[in-house]
């Protein structure tokens, strides 16, 4: 027999109400009251009727969440924290991957939103704006964007809502001063970029920014090559064969992401150069098992459990109509993790690496 509501309230010897509003979260229930109800709630077995709630109180207690490449280890680890975090805060949470294709972002932000799947969503985007991003902007919808800001051109209420969704990122500046001032310390004139594609957002900035915080130590202009990739390893791949093609090829290489530095890892290996003997490199992200490569990566590790943190507090403070978090702690700093993939240049760098 189905447990109900009104058998826990009996039980827990307090109304049907008080109940409700202990399982809920509800601030005006003491802490000794909501321990007794979830006690006697998890001695009984009770579950509540999300779809009944749902129809009284137009809240799903569903978070959506669409990653653009669950096999990225960087949002695999992200969705991982996230979703903990949400399940404490008494919300389910809804992964979507769009494997970075626009229009399938487009088609599980449609299914979220027109079927009242989710009281909010948090949003990797794939591209710098695409209908239903817009289409969230006209209907005001509770979203918040995540490691992805999006260009916002024009005016108006659906531009101003847009440019006033919160956006949790990471700042790398610190952590990638650290990382120019390692490369320059170690004698590198000629630094390669893989960027992540240019035309978003976040490929340009992140390229700026490597290449801001290597000419600042030092780095000359003319020795700092970009190649734009697409965020995966095949385009790591691909980078760092253009790199290798130069007159005067880099003697080290930042990869701005995880995926396209096992790419360029990749890449080195088959034209029978190694790391860091003839060649340095970064990468961007720190995966669980960059330490067990041979030799273990340099990265600019990402605040995971602070980005979660950060992300769930913002969709919820939309949800629940409080305060948002500070704009500290929607861009928790990175880090530099130091491990011995970064060396001097070779003896033969100054006549272009041959």
């Amino acid at each position: 027999m189905r447990v109900r509501l009104k058998d826990v309230a009996r039980a827990a010897g307090v109304s049907d109400a008080t109940v409700s509003l202990a399982l809920s979260g509800n601030p005006r229930i003491s802490e000794a009251t909501r321990k007794r109800v979830k006690t006697v709630a998890r001695e009984l077995g009770y579950r509540p009727n999300v779809a009944a709630r749902a129809l009284r109180t137009e809240a799903t207690r569903n978070l959506g969440l669409i990653v653009s490449d669950v096999a990225n280890p960087f949002f695999a680890e992200l969705a991982g924290e996230i979703e903990r975090m949400a399940a404490r805060e008494g919300y389910s949470l809804m992964l979507c991957n769009s494997d970075e294709d626009a229009e399938r972002q487009d088609v599980y932000l449609s299914n979220m939103f027109a079927g009242s799947q989710v009281d909010g969503v948090m949003l990797v985007p794939t591209a710098a704006m695409t209908p239903e991003i817009r289409r969230a902007g006209h209907e005001a919808r509770k979203m918040v964007l995540l490691d992805r800001p999006i260009a916002v051109r024009g005016k108006g209420t659906i531009s101003n809502y847009l440019r006033a969704l919160p956006v949790v990122r990471s700042e790398p500046s610190a952590a990638l001063a650290q990382a120019a001032e390692l490369l320059h310390g170690h004698g590198h004139r000629r630094v390669g970029i893989v960027a992540p594609p240019l035309h978003t957002q976040l490929g340009r900035e992140r390229r700026d920014a490597i290449h801001q915080a290597l000419v600042a130590v030092g780095v000359p202009r003319a020795g700092i090559s970009v190649v734009p990739g697409d965020f995966r390893q095949d385009s790591g791949e691909r980078a760092i064969a253009a790199l290798l093609a130069q007159p005067e090829r880099p003697t080290a290489v930042v990869a701005a992401d995880a995926p396209m530095a096992i790419g360029v890892l990749k890449g080195l290996r088959s034209a029978g150069l190694r790391v860091p003997r003839d060649m340095s490199v970064i990468g961007f992200d720190d995966a669980p098992w960059f330490d067990m490569f041979d030799p273990p990566l340099t990265t600019l590790a990402q605040p995971i459990s602070a980005l979660a943190s950060a992300a769930v507090r913002a969709i919820l403070a939309l949800v629940r109509d409080e305060a948002m978090p500070s704009a500290d702690e929607l861009r928790p700093a990175c880090a530099l993790v130091l491990r011995e993939s970064c060396a001097t240049p070779p003896a033969t760098a100054e006549h272009g690496g041959e």
